[in-house]
């Protein structure tokens, strides 16, 4: 079996680093976990305070320490400032597959780094992980989302009725995955 801290050193693509978040990261974290657009369809409160961005990075750090999940912060190369966060979560290792999840900061929307990550968690999965199957959830009304994923080969696998309460109402939640021999790898994305 690999080690754990294999998976934690820093990848880079065309604009940006997926890293290990650290304490010095926390203002980054207050900033993306507080601002209302990102949290919209998710089922968080923004953050408070200063206090709430450092449990989360122990948080992420004590969940990389798991062989069920791995975590990154996401660094803008231009800036050298966090924003966002993605990973796996749900990591089976006997059937392969693995759960994926992330936010990126509003102000950042719109300039493609949603799909670089995407595709880098594709690109990871499936050839550092090894596994067989990606799948990721989202609210009906992501509409973003539902067209990254459709863009770059997810299939819509099915839909949980009334599955999450936002906003006073219950909303749907659609379930999107990618199989390995689905997946055309293309360039690589990993950069030293």
């Amino acid at each position: 079996m690999q080690k754990k801290e294999s998976f934690l050193v820093p990848f880079k693509t065309q604009n940006l680093i997926f890293r290990d978040l650290t304490m010095d990261d926390k203002n980054d974290i207050y900033c993306l976990y507080s601002d209302p657009n990102v949290l919209m369809l998710d089922q968080s409160e923004p953050f408070k305070d200063l206090l709430e961005a450092e449990e989360l990075v122990r948080n992420f750090k004590e969940s990389n320490q798991s062989y069920t999940s791995i975590s990154w912060g996401i660094e803008l190369k231009e800036t050298n400032k966090i924003i966002g966060t993605c990973g796996f979560k749900k990591w089976d290792r006997l059937s392969q597959h693995a759960e994926i999840g992330g936010n990126i900061s509003s102000k950042e929307w719109g300039k493609g780094f949603g799909k670089e990550t995407l595709m880098f968690l594709m690109e990871y999965g499936f050839t550092k992980m090894y596994l067989n199957k990606i799948y990721a959830y989202t609210n009906v009304k992501n509409r973003s989302v539902i067209k990254l994923m459709n863009k770059n080969g997810f299939l819509q696998e099915g839909i949980l009725r009334e599955h999450q309460f936002l906003g006073e109402e219950y909303n749907d939640v659609l379930v999107f995955s990618i199989l390995k021999k689905e997946y055309n790898q293309g360039q690589n994305l990993f950069r030293k």
